[in-house]
């Protein structure tokens, strides 16, 4: 009995170490429930809130990860959007949620929606808001009105001038047309815009260089030589005695054989800057009229008796006086006739076009007056 009594008292000993040694650790297995994280179940679908200037391709490289897969949204809202071109404002779309990057599906909240902070572009309403975008500004530029010139290139080449009538003008000439018309079939009117003609042209032309075909048979007297330019042609060959081929490039008017080839002269740099309206001294004659109309009208060339020595610019505006006397033989007050733009200046006088005119006569020996120069 002694023995199986302590035999009894070790085992509950034992039982009582166990319990001790072992408890603590099973107590702390044990978490309640409330204190576990709950993993977020992704949800099935995702809702975008359509804002301003969201497009499919943005909404589908925010939540797809590519924007190339807008059609899927698209195709998932047909019920609301009829045209991928178009979403507006407060349009509701949903996208699959499984297809939604994690890291947004993850921001969804209870009813799916979710806050996008989605890149948006003004006024891009389509899925093709980048091409459209680069469509507008291309067609913006297409038709974008440049600043008007003061003087354009074409009036400054066009324009007759005058140089000094007692110096030697050296000169080629218009010999005859490269290309012989079919049948004999030659034309009266003369070269026209891209013919191929024979000339003799002034020392030092190079193939590529363009030369001008001009009448120079007209003198002004007290002024000088009056080169009358009607085509621009370019060389392009040389041969021996100074003969060339060239090619009419631009042409203003009549081009016929025997007529001067003459260098182009000094380069011309257009500009937009107006001249400057105010009472200005300089005063000048008018002294030749092209083609001498008997009513000269606008856009018809003429030459002021007033050259570089007096300041006078391209841009600058004459105005036309008629200094008409009545027949008691009174002189009536002077009376602007027209208004002239200067195009080109050399040392012996001023050419410029005819750009407003108030009455009807215009005539060589009237006086003019600088009403506008340039700054």
């Amino acid at each position: 009995m002694p023995n199986r009594h302590a035999r009894a008292i070790r085992a509950a000993v034992i039982v009582a170490s166990l319990l001790a040694v072992t408890a603590p650790a099973l107590r702390a297995q044990v978490v309640p429930a409330t204190n576990a994280p709950a993993a977020k179940a992704t949800p099935s679908v995702v809702k975008h809130t359509v804002k301003r200037g969201d497009t499919l391709w943005d909404i589908a490289k925010f939540y797809l990860k590519d924007p190339f897969r807008w059609p899927e949204v698209f195709h998932a809202n047909t019920d609301i959007v009829k045209n991928p071109h178009w979403i507006y404002p407060g349009q509701v779309l949903t996208i699959d949620g499984s297809a939604v990057k994690p890291e947004v599906a993850a921001r969804a909240d209870s009813n799916g929606f979710v806050v996008a902070q989605i890149q948006t572009r003004a006024q891009s309403p389509t899925v093709f808001a980048e091409h459209q975008a680069t469509v507008d500004e291309r067609l913006a530029a297409a038709t974008a009105i440049p600043p008007a010139l003061t003087v354009r290139p074409g009036e400054y080449e066009a324009a007759p001038y005058v140089v000094d009538g007692h110096a030697h003008l050296e000169t080629g000439r218009v010999i005859g047309p490269v290309d012989r018309p079919a049948l004999g079939l030659a034309s009266d009117a003369g070269f026209r815009l891209f013919d191929r003609i024979y000339i003799t042209v002034p020392a030092g032309v190079n193939v590529g260089d363009r030369v001008v075909v001009a009448r120079t048979d007209e003198t002004v007297a007290d002024l000088g030589r009056i080169v009358e330019p009607r085509a621009i042609m370019r060389i392009d060959s040389l041969g021996a005695n100074s003969r060339a081929i060239g090619v009419i490039v631009k042409q203003f008017g009549t081009v016929v054989p025997d007529q001067s080839i003459v260098l182009p002269g000094r380069s011309f740099e257009s500009t937009s800057t107006r001249p400057i309206p105010g009472s200005y001294p300089l005063t000048a004659k008018l002294a030749w009229i092209q083609g001498s109309p008997r009513l000269p009208s606008v856009q018809t060339y003429v030459i002021l008796a007033a050259g570089e020595a007096k300041g006078v610019r391209p841009g600058d505006q004459f105005t036309l006086l008629s200094d008409e006397q009545f027949s008691d033989g009174t002189r009536a007050p002077l009376t602007a006739t027209a208004r002239v733009t200067v195009v080109r200046v050399t040392p012996f006088g001023a050419s410029g076009i005819i750009v407003h005119q108030t009455q009807p006569e215009i005539k060589t020996g009237m006086p003019s007056r600088l009403t506008a120069k340039m700054p």
